[in-house]
């Protein structure tokens, strides 16, 4: 496994709601298997999420809730318009959105990288995928 397939998530959170915060590019079309490891990912300081909301034509299925392992209770989720694709919203405890570009997961790597790398620096690659050195070269989608 090398480092694109390791840094699957990139922040750079903004204050403006209208613009995206990141990029997540799960692995397969299974929300439940993706939103764990998403959870666990996600890095501390960044904010806690209770709910997701999710683009439905991104996913096989769209449960209502999601056991997220090591939190107490079941993640609820919710589902953004039904012509709405690529896209996920994080809401946080404390009332702080999150908007996620989702990388269709058989997109081609160099499609994932430019998204990736389009939100700087910050990359979270924790468990499952391991510790992310660099990994993006080429311009980000314009």
């Amino acid at each position: 496994m090398d480092t694109l397939d390791k840094a699957r998530l990139t922040l750079r959170p903004s204050a403006d709601r209208r613009t995206l915060d990141g990029a997540w590019w799960p692995a397969s079309r299974a929300l439940e298997d993706e939103l764990v490891s998403l959870f666990a990912a996600w890095p501390q300081g960044a904010g806690y999420i209770s709910r997701v909301i999710v683009a439905p034509r991104d996913w096989d299925t769209t449960p209502p809730k999601v056991r997220i392992p090591g939190r107490r209770g079941m993640v609820k989720t919710d589902l953004l318009p039904q012509d709405t694709t690529h896209h996920a919203v994080l809401i946080l405890l404390d009332g702080e959105r999150r908007s996620l570009v989702v990388i269709p997961p058989d997109a081609s790597r160099a499609t994932a990288a430019k998204f990736l790398g389009a939100f700087g620096d910050r990359r979270v690659a924790d468990a499952p995928y391991g510790p992310s050195p660099s990994l993006v070269t080429g311009s980000p989608p314009s």
